[in-house]
């Protein structure tokens, strides 16, 4: 049993990490295709990683989508304001959130590019959580903004706080990528009954996870995102229409013991073949 996270290869291509006709990806390519020639069974976590899996020459009949869950016992909407309010100085402001690894596959630039354009509104603050190669970089890119905190990687135990600051959760990704991979940090900003505006082209796996719980604008253009934040932050009704479904999807799709329970049947089933 084969279980695919993500499409590595491809996405190190999407993201400029590697040349498509260079021998380490040509390499790379080789031994994915041997891997999944030899699996009885393989996996992967969204109906889009599946179809592509299936245009890889797996069989859909050997094909199981096996998805990452929330902890939605853990990861509930808070009932009040979150305690990194008072301790990041944010008071009543209204947060952008990004929490999470902060790579070059992310194209997480945009943040900084709305940042930029929002930097008139006095009511809003940008957070950027995590910690990856790309973090130094992003810094330097919004010098001198004063509308957007940096902040390490927070304690396991206190991301429902940390996912119920967000006024509306924030989702870069490079065009290209998105039927590549699904961001795991997804499953538990859904939890958090909080919205989101994802970056992604109309009919790929994200925007179809995304769909009814926040807002999708096109990869790479600061302009729209930027306007998606203000459309969700200055719209009450938008914003918890946004969140209740959030939180209505992440149960109903990405809730853990579900998963697992159907994950052990299909198991069980093989056993008997």
């Amino acid at each position: 049993w084969l279980h695919i996270q993500d499409f590595e290869v491809e996405a190190a291509v999407a993201a400029g990490l590697i040349d498509a006709e260079s021998t380490i990806a040509r390499r790379a390519v080789g031994v994915e295709r041997a891997a999944l020639r030899a699996a009885d069974r393989v996996s992967s976590i969204s109906p889009a990683m599946v179809a592509k899996l299936i245009e890889k020459g797996v069989a859909p009949e050997d094909i199981y989508e096996f998805r990452n869950w929330a902890n939605i016992d853990n990861i509930v909407p808070l009932s009040g304001p979150s305690p990194y309010r008072d301790e990041w100085g944010i008071g009543h402001r209204k947060v952008a959130l990004y929490s999470g690894n902060i790579a070059n596959k992310q194209g997480i630039e945009i943040v900084v590019d709305a940042a930029r354009l929002l930097a008139d509104r006095d009511d809003l603050v940008f957070a950027v959580c995590g910690n990856g190669p790309n973090r130094a970089n992003l810094e330097r890119q919004a010098s001198g903004l004063r509308n957007i905190q940096f902040h390490d990687l927070q304690p396991k135990e206190r991301l429902s706080d940390l996912l119920g600051l967000a006024s509306v959760h924030l989702l870069p990704q490079i065009a290209g990528a998105a039927d590549l991979l699904l961001p795991s940090k997804l499953t538990n900003m859904l939890a958090s009954g909080k919205p989101t505006v994802a970056t992604a082209a109309p009919g790929t796996g994200l925007a179809q996870e995304v769909e009814g719980a926040g807002i999708v604008t096109p990869p790479g253009d600061g302009g729209a995102f930027a306007a998606a934040i203000e459309q969700v932050l200055d719209s009450a009704d938008l914003a918890a229409s946004l969140g209740a479904r959030a939180r209505e999807k992440a149960v109903e799709t990405w809730e853990r013991s579900k998963i697992l329970s159907a994950f052990e049947e299909r198991l069980v089933a093989l056993a008997k073949v």
